[in-house]
């Protein structure tokens, strides 16, 4: 059965609520049931007029959940989910969110958790579930363990 609207048509309006990059928009397309070459048609000219760009998806997607808290790991596999390139992924996780600021992330958290630890330094329960709950979230250890030895000196 043939959609009613056009492919393109159908498009814009996803594209009205929220950013897709070109692999998820074909997709839609493809499962809503619109022939292989109408999707290309408009996907096309999607990228003509400038509506698509893989790049500036990233980037975008990258913001947002460098906002939410959200670890690289985490990030790269909802960019590969979503049907990017890992190469564009990688180089995009680089450019926007290099591993400087995932360790200014984990500080920040161990900061906002146990705030001045002179005054009552964090229980060693309490530290390790704040390791297992980052780690859990996609945050590497090795950028962890740094805070977890704290707990050893003292």
């Amino acid at each position: 059965m043939k959609p009613s609207v056009s492919a393109l048509e159908y498009s814009l309006t996803l594209l009205e609520k929220r950013d897709f990059c070109i692999q998820e928009l074909r997709r839609r397309l493809e499962q809503r049931g619109y022939p292989e070459e109408e999707v290309g048609e408009a996907l096309t000219r999607l990228l003509e007029w400038g509506y698509l760009n893989d790049q500036a998806y990233l980037q975008r997607q990258v913001e947002k959940y460098l906002a939410a808290g959200k670890s690289r790991a985490f990030i790269r596999q909802r960019m590969l989910l979503s049907g990017l390139e890992p190469e564009v992924v990688e180089e995009g996780l680089a450019q926007f969110y290099p591993p400087a600021k995932e360790r200014a992330l984990i500080k920040f958290w161990w900061e906002k958790l146990f705030g001045d630890t002179s005054l009552t330094a964090p229980g060693k329960k309490e530290i390790i579930k704040w390791a297992r709950r980052l780690y859990a979230a996609g945050f590497p250890m090795e950028e962890i363990e740094p805070y977890l030895n704290q707990v050893k000196e003292s």
